[in-house]
C-alpha cells in the first residue's frame, strides 16, 4: 500500500505545469539610444500553475484577475541602466483594466500612449492595453529619459496587436458618471466577497457615495441575485431587466442616480 501511494505521489509530481507563451515578437528587442538597453534574454514565461516561482506572493490575486499567462523580459546597457518588464495575459481587456486600476489607484499622472495606458511614476509604471496588463520597473541614471523607454516599449508591443477589443460600454458610462473615472473600478471575481456578489463595477460618484453594480446574462440570475443580495441584508438596491445596482448605505430609498445608471448601463 505504502508504495501504490508512493508511485502515486511522484507520478503526480513528474506531471508537467501547462505550458505558456505568447506572440515571439510581443517585446521589443531593445530600447532606447546612447546607449542603447539591449534584452538581456528571451522573454521567460510562466502559466498560472507556476508563476509564483516569479510573482509568488501575488499569484492568488492575479489569477483571480483571470491571469493565463506571466511574462519577464529585462533590458539592460554598458552605463548601469536597467528596465524590468512583467507583462500579463489576463484573457480579456476588462480584466486587464481591472488589475491595472487596482495597482495604479487613483494618483499620479495618467497617460495615453499609442492607444495604451500608463501611469507614470519615478520607478515603477503599471499599464494596460487589450488584455495585456504591464508592471514597467525602471532603474536609470539621471542622464536617462524614462519616458522616451517606456514609449519605445509601448509603442512595439501595440504595433503587435493591430486590432485591440474594445472595453465594455458601461465602463465608459460609469466613468463619465463618476467623481473621477480613475474611480471605477472592475472586480472579474467578486465585488463583495462576503455578499458573494459575483464580477461587477464598483465606483465613488461625484458626492461621494459609492456604489457597485453588475449585469448577468439573465433578466432571471438578476433577480435571483437581487433576491440573494436582499435577504443578506442589502435595502438600498435596483433591480432592472439583466442589470443590479446598489448602494450599502442601510438607509434610504434607491435614488433616481442609480435608477438612471443602471438602465444605462444595462442598455448601451
Amino acid at each position: 500500500m505504502y508504495f501504490l501511494a508512493a508511485s502515486f505521489l511522484l507520478a503526480l509530481l513528474a506531471v508537467p505545469f501547462t505550458a505558456y507563451s505568447f506572440t515571439p515578437d510581443l517585446v521589443p528587442e531593445s530600447l532606447g539610444s546612447d546607449p542603447v538597453l539591449t534584452r538581456t534574454e528571451e522573454m521567460r514565461t510562466w502559466s498560472p500553475d507556476n508563476m509564483y516561482e516569479h510573482v509568488n506572493g501575488e499569484a492568488e490575486l492575479l489569477i483571480r484577475y483571470g491571469t493565463r499567462g506571466l511574462g519577464f523580459s529585462a533590458y539592460e546597457n554598458e552605463a548601469g541602466d536597467y528596465v524590468s518588464v512583467d507583462i500579463l495575459d489576463l484573457g480579456e481587456p476588462i480584466n486587464a483594466y481591472g488589475l491595472y486600476r487596482l495597482y495604479a489607484g487613483c494618483d499620479g499622472e495618467e497617460l495615453q500612449i499609442s492607444g495604451a495606458t500608463v501611469l507614470v511614476d519615478d520607478y515603477t509604471q503599471y499599464g494596460f492595453y487589450d488584455r495585456y496588463f504591464l508592471r514597467i520597473n525602471l532603474d536609470t541614471g539621471d542622464s536617462t529619459d524614462d519616458r522616451t523607454l517606456v514609449e519605445d516599449f509601448l509603442i512595439h508591443l501595440t504595433g503587435q496587436v493591430p486590432e485591440p477589443s474594445r472595453l465594455p460600454p458601461a465602463l465608459a458610462i460609469l466613468q463619465q458618471s463618476a467623481g473621477k473615472p480613475c474611480e471605477v473600478n472592475y472586480h472579474p471575481e467578486h465585488i463583495d466577497y462576503d455578499l458573494e456578489t459575483g464580477p461587477g463595477y464598483s465606483w465613488v460618484d461625484a458626492d461621494g457615495e459609492s456604489y457597485a453594480a453588475i449585469i448577468l446574462d439573465s433578466e432571471e440570475s438578476a433577480t435571483h441575485q437581487s433576491n440573494a443580495l436582499t435577504q443578506k441584508g442589502l435595502a438600498n438596491l435596483t433591480l432592472y431587466k439583466n442589470g443590479v445596482i446598489w448602494n450599502k448605505a442601510d438607509t434610504g430609498e434607491p435614488t433616481d442616480y442609480m435608477k438612471q445608471t443602471i438602465e444605462q448601463i444595462v442598455e448601451q
